[in-house]
């Protein structure tokens, strides 16, 4: 007995002791994984330049609707927010922040609830975070030091409870690459339709027109949600003055004009190439156009020289010359992939391919026009535009609210391959030559175009900004037929909630109702074939999944997905 007594405090002290080395083997595994995450997040952290900001205090007036911050201002016009920076880069960043530092919240939280959604589980977001980390490395080394010093500044004045995976500044430049970003997905969340037109005089006595833009984006936030629409003009020290349609937060530029009449928007692109990693994101360059070209010929130039992260396709306007291009530029420079065309035509337009022989071939680019909107809305554009004679703002406004496919058929409300499909998130036109802008109030193309007179805003001429008329809303906006759209969207999420509750001879009632107000909703066919899938009717399912795909391209794993799930139902 006492022998077994020892040896099983024997064992009992080996087993302790195997403990103990595990302890000490896993706590020092853990440390040096702790190490090696606090140097891979060290490395490829994005450090701001070191800034120093005057010290202003905001001033309210006794409406409520304009807020003043040193030189700069934000004030709410309608449905728009007009903000006015003025002064060095590091002013304006500083004013940027603490103008519109809410603004930037309502987006910056719908992107986070959008990522949580598509990233399910905290390993898939950590690794692509991860991933992100490593991909975006050191490339801020690519802005020039006054976007540096911006950026830097605004990072600085945005709130911040410093709980966030990145770093404010680390953020913010993530955001001025959203074109480069969205790219990582395989679904194509931001989609654009811009076009140019500029009569020429004729034979017949036509005199030659001025040049007239128009131009959409959409980025896909949900159906529930739109981001405050934000006109930025801007007032550099030592650069030209412009303005700047987007949303806070965005340093860069997606749709801008200068005080020279310089014109520049950008629709994303994809190519085979492979992405730059030190280059400059499309909308900083489309920014420096702006602060620094007085011609077109300027403004191409800049953009053919420039390293750019992704490919992209610009639409480049001079009122001056009453003349526009397109600008259809893959990320690596080279004489094949910067090309122009549309420098001897009257008319000019783009979706988010490129047409030039150099990219016929390119299987990203034909997929893009082949499996989105993109091609149909191209080709939309080309019916619309096909004879624009003596064209005027107002036409510009018609081609952009436009709901009907080709040939003029029919699309229902919503219907993503029409150039006005609910979905916008900007609209602009733009009379170049005389300098007049007008501006989307929302909701999409449907609400009123406010005007801007930027021979003032920008040219500083005359004392007062000259009376200018807008274009008013869409009556689809105030009619039974967009009520029964909104009411549609509602009995969807309304029926997407009783499938969830296993309730699904419920949920097809409901779904029926909003198939009967609106029956070109992508979504809403979706559901209806998972409901009638759970029901045990594969025909009826599948016939709601193929219009899905019909209705809603672009998006390639969602329709993936119900492409694996037809062929499950039998093809």
């Amino acid at each position: 007995m006492p022998r077994q007594f020892q040896s099983q405090a024997q064992e009992g002290r080996s087993v302790f002791a195997l403990l103990r080395v595990l302890a000490v083997v896993g706590g020092t595994f853990a440390v040096l994984l702790g190490l090696l995450y606090s140097g891979y997040v060290g490395y490829t952290e994005l450090e701001p330049t070191e800034v120093e900001v005057g010290q202003h205090e905001l001033i309210v007036d006794e409406t409520g609707r304009r807020v003043d911050y040193g030189r700069s201002w934000l004030a709410r016009r309608g449905g728009l927010w007009v903000l006015h920076f003025e002064g060095s880069p590091v002013d304006i960043g500083d004013a940027h922040g603490h103008l519109a530092g809410r603004l930037f919240r309502n987006v910056d939280s719908r992107v986070e609830e959008l990522l949580e959604a598509r990233y399910r589980g905290f390993l898939a977001s950590w690794a692509e975070l991860m991933l992100l980390r490593w991909d975006y490395r050191e490339a801020d080394a690519a802005l020039g030091p006054d976007h540096q010093r911006e950026l830097s500044a605004l990072a600085a004045a945005l709130p911040s409870d410093g709980e966030g995976e990145l770093e404010p500044y680390h953020r913010l430049f993530l955001y001025q690459c959203f074109l480069d970003l969205t790219q990582r997905l395989q679904d194509v969340v931001v989609e654009g339709s811009m076009f140019a037109v500029a009569p020429r005089a004729t034979s017949a006595g036509l005199e030659a027109g001025n040049l007239i833009i128009g131009r959409t984006l959409s980025v896909d936030f949900g159906p529930k949600f739109e981001a405050d629409r934000v006109v930025a003009f801007y007032y550099p020290d030592g650069k030209y003055p412009f303005a700047s349609i987007g949303w806070a937060g965005l340093v860069g530029v997606v749709t801008g004009v200068n005080a020279r009449g310089i014109f520049v928007a950008a629709n994303p692109a994809r190519a085979d190439d492979a992405r730059e990693t030190d280059a400059t994101p499309l909308p900083l360059v489309l920014r420096r156009v702006l602060e620094e070209a007085d011609t077109l010929e300027q403004a191409v130039e800049i953009i053919e020289a420039a390293e750019l992260r992704t490919a992209g396709v610009v639409l480049i306007g001079d009122g001056v010359q009453r003349k526009a291009v397109i600008l259809e530029a893959a990320a690596r420079v080279s004489e094949d992939t910067r090309l122009v065309r549309g420098d001897d035509e009257q008319a000019i337009w783009a979706t988010d391919h490129m047409i030039r022989e150099a990219f016929e071939a390119d299987a990203h680019n034909e997929r893009i026009r082949r499996t989105t909107s993109s091609g149909y809305r191209y080709e939309r554009l080309a019916e619309l535009l096909a004879a624009p004679g003596n064209f005027s703002p107002e036409d510009a406004v018609t081609v952009l609210r436009d709901r009907r496919g080709l040939d003029n058929i029919e699309l229902g409300l919503g219907n993503r391959n029409a150039l006005e499909n609910l979905h916008t998130m900007q609209s602009i036109v733009l009379d170049a030559t005389s300098m007049v802008l007008w501006v989307a109030e929302g909701p999409s193309t449907l609400g009123r175009y406010r005007a801007f007179d930027l021979r003032h805003l920008l040219g500083r001429q005359g004392s007062r900004p000259a009376a200018l008329a807008d274009f008013p809303a869409d009556r689809l906006l105030y009619s039974e037929e967009y009520r029964d759209y909104q009411e549609a969207l509602e009995g969807l999420d309304y029926a997407h909630e009783l499938l969830v509750l296993d309730r699904p001879n419920e949920a097809l009632a409901a779904a029926r109702v909003s198939l009967a107000l609106a029956p070109d909703i992508g979504e809403l066919h979706r559901l209806l074939g998972d409901i009638e899938r759970e029901l045990d009717d594969p025909e009826q399912a599948k016939i709601h999944y193929r219009r899905y795909l019909e209705l809603i391209p672009g998006r390639q794993r969602d329709q993936e997905r119900v492409k694996g799930i037809i062929e499950e139902l039998g093809g």
